[in-house]
């Protein structure tokens, strides 16, 4: 039966250590991946939070102008209807006082 020496025990200690710190390697470099892509994300959940808020900002003007549309419109209608008003009113004035 062979003896295990002093030297075994440190070229296994060696190989234990080199071992763990291949693995420690590949374990930092996928954190570093994984925490480029969350930033990423990040990132583009920012800018996407920027252009929500662009549009919103575009939907309240389109909806004041829409609101002093429909205000004029409104006047539009009740300047036209009261005109045809006063036509259908003096027709009827002139039919009923003749000359």
């Amino acid at each position: 039966m062979s003896t295990v020496t002093d030297n075994d025990l440190r070229e296994l200690k060696d190989l234990i250590n080199s071992k763990f710190e291949q693995v420690n390697e590949k374990i930092d470099f996928r954190f570093e991946q994984v925490d480029s892509r969350f930033t990423q994300v990040n990132d583009k959940l920012n800018d996407m939070r920027v252009e929500i808020a662009s549009i919103k900002g575009n939907q309240e003007g389109f909806s004041k102008r829409l609101d002093n549309l429909e205000f004029t419109n409104r006047g539009i209608f009740i300047s036209v209807v009261s005109g045809l008003l006063i036509a259908v009113i003096t027709l009827i004035v002139k039919f009923l006082i003749p000359n």
